[in-house]
């Protein structure tokens, strides 16, 4: 790992590797008023795939940086790809930085185990700094949802072995409980409404300041030149008829 100082412009944050929900405009401002009066911030933490300089730890200091229009930014880099990027990302900020959020330690969960199946639970716990028993409860419900979309019944995942932290290979547990059935061989879901229609749409939460230029400066922020054009065409279109 070494520590360079890179130009604004050539860290991407579209990688898929913010580790938090959403982006605390709050906390963005704060930093960027400390930053003016002269408090020294740790470097962020990137991953260079010999091309492309991808954000892992550090998006309220990246973003406090642009506020304050700053072209070049202090940053920890570290050789690997893409995938290592979103490997380390779900490790972020487990031990400095913003506290984590309930819903924050729950996406990195997620994410890791997407992103590492045959990983165990300790393995993924330690990692992402969270207990085992929270890994356990999502994976179970990730198989859970995985098994109910497989036609045929099966979970492939409960067949595959997994990696634990010595790096040995172990049988993974079996996430199917007793009594999952009733009397007659009726499931206890048998009648709860079946969800049918696409996938829901992707989301992105937002803490959006009352102040409207803050506001504004948020999802300029988080968002593109065309998702931004839309969204004024639908929100002028939707003033003009509440004017009308």
């Amino acid at each position: 790992m070494s520590e360079l100082l890179l130009d604004m412009s050539v860290v991407r944050i579209d990688g898929d590797t913010q580790p938090r929900t959403a982006i605390n405009p709050g906390i963005v401002q704060e930093y960027a008023e400390a930053m003016q009066a002269g408090v020294e911030f740790p470097p962020i933490t990137v991953v260079h795939d010999g091309a492309t300089y991808w954000l892992v730890d550090g998006f309220h200091r990246f973003f406090a940086h642009r506020r304050l229009n700053r072209q070049q930014i202090k940053a920890e880099v570290v050789a690997g790809e893409l995938a290592d990027a979103r490997w380390l990302s779900v490790a972020a900020n487990k031990a400095h930085g913003l506290r984590r959020t309930n819903d924050d330690k729950a996406k990195a969960v997620i994410r890791a185990i997407k992103l590492k199946p045959d990983l165990s639970n300790p393995a993924i716990a330690e990692h992402v700094g969270v207990g085992e028993a929270m890994v356990r409860r999502y994976r179970e419900s990730l198989e859970t949802r995985k098994s109910t979309s497989d036609p045929s019944g099966s979970s492939l995942t409960n067949l595959q072995k997994r990696v634990g932290r010595d790096g040995k290979r172990y049988p993974a547990r079996s996430t199917k409980r007793r009594g999952s059935r009733r009397a007659g061989g009726i499931a206890r879901n048998a009648f709860k409404p079946v969800r049918i229609g696409g996938a829901p749409a992707r989301m992105t939460a937002l803490n959006l300041p009352h102040d409207p230029i803050m506001g504004a400066r948020t999802l300029i922020e988080l968002f593109d030149a065309d998702y931004l054009r839309a969204l004024i065409t639908f929100l002028t279109k939707h003033l003009e008829g509440v004017a009308a």
